[in-house]
Order: structure tokens, then sequence, then C-alpha cells
């Protein structure tokens, strides 16, 4: 079925959206947690919590979405997100920041699901492209969401910037209601089942099980970077809250641009050897990171991972899409998500503890030996694969 172009502008465009304020976060939170008094220790938990609440709900709202509007809970994440993220800046509200972090999962995380597996509904072309694209055009909005959010922060104040995010996720939402529905992506009676017989069918598939274990291994990986190189680049290294913006800025171009070319790489190509170059190159670069101890060092190998890194997601999504029967789509995105989360759970306590106990840049070590265990996990099954 053709999808029409009226629904994949406004789309894309919430995508766009969606990375700004994802961008935005991802040095800005960290640096505005640590500002209110929390310890390296502390910010572990809060990101446990987050990740938790996110395992225990992102399944259910994918597999809801093969049975609803795909564009409700777009809808409704992004309003979730922009309301708790104003009510994190209210200093009064600080010792409820656990609370909010567990809501927050629960609701904000329905937007991920449900745009993957819109990706799919409105692909005209090869999987493999338009999943590059997808996580292109995000990256696109985090190119510029951390340099906005960190000047704002520099010049104003962390929860100014952060509001910015809550206003931008307002409009998201808006544009999200204005998409036209995509006709015949609904299943019909016959196709029916609970969603524990979808999750079973799912699991029975071995090259699906397979992507659910890589995308936990992945994720326990690429945690290292998203939740502590903010800190790190600012409390170890020595860069103010403007670079650390402009360095998260600099290297998303670098996964902006390459993202795509792998993924069309992997159309013409096979997605495995495409997905093995690119893990083993990020896994080298992850050990680099803890050789960097300048600014230009720092900048120069995180974008070395990022070109690497960024292409995995999207090419183990798109491998993810042809493996799922196409009535499973939303199901598959949120089991898939929940192992990431998994990954995500598993890890902040181990990293905080390694910073504190031996040293910061120790955390990348550990980053990249995760990272080679997915490795070897995918190599041990590249006959699944194969066409």
């Amino acid at each position: 079925m053709r999808r029409p172009i009226r629904s994949a502008f406004p789309f894309y465009t919430v995508i766009t959206i969606w990375g700004f304020g994802s961008g935005l976060l991802t040095p800005i939170l960290p640096l505005f947690i640590r500002s209110l008094g929390f310890s390296i220790e502390e910010w572990g938990y809060l990101i446990t919590v987050y990740a938790m609440s996110t395992f225990l709900f992102e399944w259910l709202w994918g597999a809801l979405s093969d049975r609803v509007d795909r564009r409700a809970f777009i809808v409704v994440g992004l309003l979730s997100g922009s309301a708790l993220m104003y009510l994190y800046t209210l200093r009064e509200l600080t010792h409820l920041l656990y609370v909010l972090q567990f809501i927050r999962g629960a609701l904000f995380i329905m937007v991920g699901p449900a745009v993957k597996a819109m990706v799919s509904d409105v692909n005209s072309g090869g999987i493999g492209l338009s999943m590059g694209l997808y996580s292109s055009t995000r990256r696109l909005g985090s190119v510029v969401g951390p340099f906005v959010g960190s000047v704002i922060a520099e010049n104003w104040s962390y929860g100014s910037a952060l509001h910015v995010y809550a206003v931008v996720y307002i409009l998201g939402a808006l544009i999200t209601a204005s998409i036209p529905k995509i006709e015949g992506l609904q299943r019909d009676e016959s196709e029916e089942s609970s969603i524990v017989e979808d999750c079973k069918a799912l699991f029975s598939i071995r090259a699906v099980s397979t992507l659910f274990l890589v995308s936990v291994i992945v994720y326990m990986g690429i945690t290292v970077v998203g939740s502590y190189m903010p800190i790190y680049a600012k409390e170890v290294v020595g860069m103010s809250t403007v670079n650390v913006g402009a360095l998260f800025s600099i290297v998303n171009i670098a996964g902006f641009l390459a993202t795509p070319l792998f993924g069309w790489l992997s159309d013409k190509h096979g997605r495995m050897p495409v997905i093995l170059f690119c893990f083993i190159f990020s896994t080298a670069a992850m050990y680099a990171l803890s050789l960097a101890v300048t600014s230009l060092q720092l900048i120069l190998v995180l974008m070395a991972f990022t070109t690497c890194f960024s292409p995995l997601t999207p090419m183990l999504l798109a491998t993810l899409v042809e493996a799922t029967p196409k009535g499973l789509l939303g199901t598959s995105m949120g089991l898939y998500s929940t192992f990431e989360n998994l990954g995500i759970v598993l890890t902040p306590l181990i990293y905080s503890l390694i910073w504190s106990a031996y040293a910061p840049n120790a955390i990348f070590i550990a980053g990249a030996i995760t990272q080679l265990l997915g490795v070897l996990v995918l190599i041990a099954a590249y006959r699944t694969f194969r066409p």
C-alpha cells in the first residue's frame, strides 16, 4: 500500500521535535540534577527508577498501539513529558523526583513504540533506509537541542531550559493531532488475539528473540554515554555547560550524516555485515573514550563512536521489522524497547559504583566490554539472519 506524503511530512516533523527535546535533556537533565545536590550514586538511582518504569510499561503501550490509533499514544506521551518536566523545575517538589521519574517513564515512553511502528506504516521504500531516515530526522533535532538547552542554561537557568522542552513538546503533540490517519493498518476481528499470545508468537521467532537480547546489550553500553558523559565532560574534562551542549550537538551531526548512509548500505549489501562493522568499531571507540583527557580528544573520539553507533539501532529495527509479522509491529517495537530499558535498568548502579570506587574513565572500559558481548552474540547467531 502506498503511504501518503501528507502523512509522512508532519510525522517526521514530530520526530524532529522529539529529537530536539531528547537532545536538550541529554546534557541538561543530569547537570540540573547535580545542581540540586544529588550525588553520582543518586543520579544512578534516578536513571534506574526511570528505566524500571519504562521496562514495566513500554511493551504494553506497544501492544495497545496495534489495536488503537498510534497517534493517540504519541500525543499523550508528549503532553505527559511536557507536564512532568515542568514539575521537575518546582523546587518544592524536589523531594518527589523519584516519584516523578517513575511517572514520566510510565507515560512518556508511549511515544517510542508508536513512532517506530509508524515508520513502517509510512514506509514507501527500503525499510533500512526508512529506519535510517527516522533516526537521522530524530538526530537532526538532537543536533540543535543540546546547544540551545546549554545556552539557555548558561545565560538563564537549567529550569528555563526545561521549560523550553515542555513548550516544544506541546507543539509536537498539536502537530501529531494534525497527522492524517493512515487507513488499513488496524487488525480486523479475524486477526484478533490476546496480548500474551502476540508476545509468545514473537518470542517463538528466533531472529526476533535474538534481537531482543542484543537490544539489552546495546543499551547496557550506551547508558555510559547518554547518562554519564555530560557529567564526565564538565566535572572531569573541565568543559563549561555551553561547551558540553556544543559537544553533543557536534557529535550528533556525525550521527545525522552517517545513519541514512549505513541504512542504505544495509539495504544494498545485507544488514548483518554492516551491523557487525558498526558494532565492532563503536566498541573500539567506546574503549578509546577512556583514554581521552582533553576536550579536543573527547570530541574526536565521541564523534567516531557516534558515527559507528548511531546507525546500529535503526539497522537492528529494520531487521526486526523484516522478521515481525505485520500485525504485530507495535507489540514487537514495544518489546524491543522494553529490552532496551532492561539494559538501562541493569547498568546505572554498576557504572556509578565503578566511577566512585575506581575512576570515572573506567566506566567506558566497562561499556566497551559490554558492547563486545553484543558482537559475540551476533556472530553466534549470524546464520539466523541470512536471507
